[in-house]
């Protein structure tokens, strides 16, 4: 009979190969997570973020202004652009208002700087040929003799002053070469600044074909009073020219109700044309509003559209002025970021802008640093407030601290 084998009993080994195995799991599981909160711990953490609490703001009340009853008007100013046009805006005769482009692309070719006069041109056969033949058709001229030498501005001021349309063909070959050379910079210019209903035919205005729209000339009046040596040149009651000797401003409304230019303009096809400038000081700033009527046909067809600028321009005037942006009771922007830490953004001093009724003012924000922590008042971002062309950037300051994140936060994040 057989005797019963007692059972295998594990040996030592066994177990001490079963637990050095237990406690080297247990040692890469510790590991893994001190190596996973080390990393947790010196990850980046996300941005701080500087968002504006609104887009921006509109200003109180409605801008109101009266049109004339005939032709058409617009008026805007000269970074603001246009502000409010007559329903009937078309491609219209402009006569010598043409010469506010003629004036405005010669600068553009040969700038002129405070207390300059520019190149001397001399008068050629063609140009004393120009002028008889504007005399024998009853235009406006500006009396040359061939050998006579103008500087720029003293032409400049022969063509916006007496509104010389001899000068402006003579200006006009100066700068492109021809006549045709310069009437197609012209239209070139006009399609630059958005002028749709614009179309130049000749640089003085003399051609019925020459036409463009109130809207438009604001446009272009915009560009051009931004010239330092157009303002100053438009703004002249006279001039004292060699051979034509004094010669006086067309402009018949220059220095009254603050009118300080820009140009008329008048033909039996175009009517009675003005476009006007008056300043408004705003602090240290002058900003101009710009009037423009075009088609005012009547006995007294000029007289008709200074009078529609001067009911215009005496309306809109007060309008146009500085407002206080009331800043929102949460700051102009907000600091957040992905921990909840968070602080309103102000400005110390008030926010002005120069504007009328009813301007879209827009905001937007950029975070200058994101280094932590943020004390209280420190400058943290920069509010851009953009008012038509009117650009200003103001600082925004911190009304609470702003902290890095906390060691559970870094720990526990996704």
């Amino acid at each position: 009979m057989s005797v019963p084998q007692p059972s295998p009993q594990p040996g030592k080994s066994s177990l001490f190969k079963g637990l050095y195995l237990k406690i080297l799991l247990i040692v890469i599981i510790v590991l893994a997570i001190v190596g996973a909160g080390f990393a947790q711990l010196n990850r980046p953490y996300p941005p701080v973020a500087a968002a504006p609490v609104t887009a921006g703001t509109v200003l109180p009340g409605k801008f109101s202004v009266t049109f004339p009853a005939q032709g058409e008007a617009a008026v805007g100013t000269e970074n603001l652009g246009v502000v409010a046009s007559s329903p009937d805006q078309a491609s219209v005769a402009i006569a010598s208002v043409a010469k506010i482009m003629t004036a405005y692309l010669v600068l553009k070719a040969h700038p002129l700087q405070p207390g300059e006069s520019g190149p001397v041109l001399t008068m050629t056969a063609q140009d004393v040929a120009d002028y008889q033949q504007g005399l024998q058709n009853n235009y406006s001229v500006l009396k040359v003799t061939q050998g006579e030498q103008l500087t720029e501005r003293q032409l400049l001021e022969g063509l916006l002053l007496p509104s010389g349309d001899n000068i402006a063909d003579t200006l006009a070959r100066w700068v492109s070469g021809s006549d045709s050379a310069f009437v197609a910079k012209m239209n070139e210019t006009a399609k630059s600044l958005k002028m749709t209903s614009t179309h130049y035919a000749d640089a003085s205005g003399v051609s019925p074909a020459t036409v463009s729209s109130a809207v438009d000339q604001i446009k272009l009046a915009q560009a051009a009073m931004q010239d330092r040596a157009f303002r100053s040149i438009v703004a002249m009651p006279q001039a004292i020219l060699p051979v034509a000797g004094k010669v006086f401003n067309v402009d018949g409304m220059l220095g009254k109700h603050g009118i300080v230019g820009i140009k008329t303009g008048s033909t039996s096809e175009a009517g009675g044309c003005f476009i006007s400038a008056t300043p408004v000081v705003d602090g240290s700033s002058t900003h101009y509003i710009i009037g423009a009527v075009l088609g005012q046909k009547t006995a007294l067809s000029l007289q008709s559209a200074f009078d529609a600028t001067v009911q215009m321009l005496d309306q809109v005037r007060p309008e146009f002025k500085s407002y206080t942006l009331p800043q929102p009771a949460g700051g102009f922007a907000q600091i957040s970021t992905a921990w909840h830490a968070q602080s309103p953004l102000k400005t110390t001093q008030p926010v002005q802008v120069f504007g009328y009724p009813g301007l879209k003012v827009q905001y937007s924000t950029q975070l200058l640093h994101s280094q932590l922590p943020l004390a209280v008042g420190d400058q943290a971002a920069n509010l851009k407030v953009q008012a038509g062309s009117q650009v200003q950037t103001i600082p925004l300051r911190t009304v609470q601290k702003v902290t890095p994140p906390g060691l559970l936060w870094k720990l526990f994040r996704l």
